[in-house]
């Protein structure tokens, strides 16, 4: 059984580690991260006290089941 998931985060660019902006959920779409930013911008960029680049990224999660342990 496969699983494959792909969302889409508003997080904090620090060089090689992206940090999720706090209070922030994942989305499904791209435009709905950009309807979020559009409405919620003065709050984040409030919290983010270094001027870190805020970035959207795209996350893919896949699953692959390789065992039953328990059936």
């Amino acid at each position: 059984m496969k699983g494959y998931r792909q969302v889409y985060l508003i997080v904090k660019d620090r060089g090689f580690v992206y940090q999720p902006v706090a209070d922030v959920p994942e989305f499904h779409k791209e435009s709905d991260a950009l309807k979020h930013w559009e409405y919620n911008k003065e709050s984040i960029l409030d919290a983010n006290f270094y001027n870190d680049p805020i970035v959207i990224i795209r996350k893919e999660v896949n699953n692959v089941k390789t065992k039953d342990l328990y059936v």
